[in-house]
C-alpha cells in the first residue's frame, strides 16, 4: 500500500466529498425527496411482536455520532428460527474535514426515528431482500432485524472523539460495534431460539458484516451464521487512511483476521477459512462508481484492482462465492429480481444459492 502526497490526499478529499454530497450519503435506494415508507411502530417493553408488522426496538445506551440515541428495525415471523440481519449503508467518516465540513456519512447529524427507519426499510422489501413473499425471497420465514446506519465507522467504531476545528462542536460517537452489540442483546431477548444467522448489507454494511461476524457467532453459539457484503469489496486502502480508521473509530478486527491490520484485502478470505462451514457472499458492480471513488481509483482502475482481488482472495476458498455484474451502479440487492451479471447469470439464482448452499441454476448449467 503505497503513501501518497498531502496535495492528492486533499484532492481526492474534495472528489469523495463532492461524489458523496452528490447522492452516496443518502440510503440506498432513497432519493433527497419524499419517499415511501413502510409502516413502523414503536416497541413498548413487555408487548408481544405482531408477526410481520415491522417496529422500531430501542436499545438503552446505543447512539448516533452526534449522541442521539437510536434503535433497531424488527419484523418477527412467528416461530421462525432464522434471523436475518441487515446492515445498512451510507458512507464514512473519520476526521474534521469528512466528519465536519463535508459530511460524508449518512444520518450522523440527525436524530435516528420510527419514521426514518421506515423510509429505509421500504426500498428493501420492495427489491425484495426484506420481503415477505415467498416467490421473490428465500428467507421469507426469517425473523428480520434491519441496523440503522449513523455513526460514520462501518458499524465497527467503539470509541467517542473530538475532531477540533472545521465547524464540528462536541464529540463525535463512532460506536457503530457497540451498537451491534446492544442490539444482539435485544435480538437474543426477542429471538431466543435462533438456529441460523443470515447477516447482510450494502456499502458501508457490506464491510460491516464481516466486521461483525464473530460477533453473531459469539452471541448465537448454537447457530450457524452466513454472511452476504453487497457492493463492498476489500480493495486495498491507502496505508494512512487505513491506519486512521482503525485508530479514530476504535476498530475491532476479527480476532481470526492474521495480517489484517497490514493488509485490510485479507478479511473476508480469513474468515471463510476460520469457519468452512459458514457461507460468504459478495455482489458487485464491476465499475461502482461509489465505491472507486472511495478507494481513490478512475473505475477503470477499479475493475482491474477488484479482479486482482478476486483472483488473489476468492478462488482458494469453497464456501466463497462472488457474482460480478458489469456497469458502475452500487447496490446490486435492490435489482436483486432484475439484475444479470457476467455469462448471464442472475443475482436472484445466485442470492438463492447462498441462502441453500446448493449451486446456483447458471453454474449447474456450466
Amino acid at each position: 500500500m503505497r503513501r501518497v502526497s498531502a496535495m492528492w490526499m486533499a484532492m481526492w478529499s474534495a472528489l469523495l466529498g463532492a461524489a458523496l454530497l452528490a447522492g452516496c450519503v443518502v440510503a440506498p435506494g432513497l432519493s433527497r425527496g419524499e419517499n415511501p415508507q413502510v409502516e413502523v411502530e414503536v416497541w413498548r417493553e413487555g408487548r408481544p411482536l405482531q408477526p410481520e408488522r415491522w417496529y422500531y426496538v430501542e436499545a438503552q445506551g446505543a447512539r448516533c455520532a452526534n449522541g442521539s440515541p437510536v434503535g433497531v428495525g424488527v419484523n418477527a415471523a412467528g416461530s421462525s428460527r432464522d434471523l436475518l440481519v441487515y446492515f445498512n449503508g451510507g458512507g464514512a467518516c473519520w476526521d474534521a474535514m469528512s466528519c465536519g465540513i463535508l459530511e460524508t456519512a449518512a444520518n450522523t447529524e440527525i436524530r435516528y426515528s420510527s419514521d426514518q427507519l421506515g423510509k429505509e426499510v421500504h426500498p428493501l422489501a420492495e427489491a425484495g431482500v426484506l420481503s415477505r413473499d415467498e416467490a421473490i425471497n428465500p428467507l421469507y420465514q426469517a425473523n428480520f432485524m434491519f441496523v440503522p446506519y449513523c455513526t460514520g465507522d462501518l458499524h465497527a467504531g467503539y470509541t467517542q472523539t473530538t475532531y477540533p476545528g472545521l465547524g464540528l462542536e462536541g464529540p463525535v460517537y463512532h460506536q457503530g460495534r457497540r451498537n451491534v452489540e446492544l442490539f444482539i442483546e435485544r435480538a437474543k431477548e426477542l429471538f431466543p431460539d435462533v438456529e441460523r444467522v443470515w447477516l447482510m448489507g450494502v456499502s458501508a454494511g457490506g464491510y460491516a458484516v464481516t466486521l461483525n461476524f464473530e460477533l453473531f457467532n459469539e452471541a448465537f453459539e448454537d447457530a450457524r451464521v452466513h454472511a452476504y457484503a453487497d457492493a463492498s469489496p476489500w480493495l486495498t486502502l491507502e496505508d494512512e487512511r487505513w491506519e486512521q480508521w482503525r485508530t479514530n473509530w476504535a476498530m475491532t478486527l476479527p480476532a481470526a483476521c492474521e495480517g489484517c491490520v497490514e493488509n485490510s484485502e485479507l478479511i473476508p478470505s480469513r474468515l471463510a477459512s476460520a469457519y468452512p462451514d459458514s457461507r460468504f457472499a459478495l455482489s458487485v458492480f464491476s465499475h461502482d462508481a461509489v465505491i472507486s471513488t472511495y478507494f481513490g481509483a478512475a473505475p477503470t482502475r477499479f475493475a482491474e484492482l477488484l479482479e486482482e482481488h478476486l483472483s488473489s482472495y476468492y478462488q482458494e476458498h469453497p464456501n466463497m462465492r462472488v457474482f460480478v455484474a458489469e456497469g458502475g451502479d452500487h447496490e446490486t440487492l435492490l435489482q436483486l429480481r432484475t439484475l444479470t451479471g457476467r455469462d448471464e447469470r442472475r443475482l436472484e439464482s445466485f442470492y438463492r444459492a447462498w441462502v441453500t448452499g446448493e449451486v446456483d441454476d447458471e453454474q449447474a448449467s456450466e
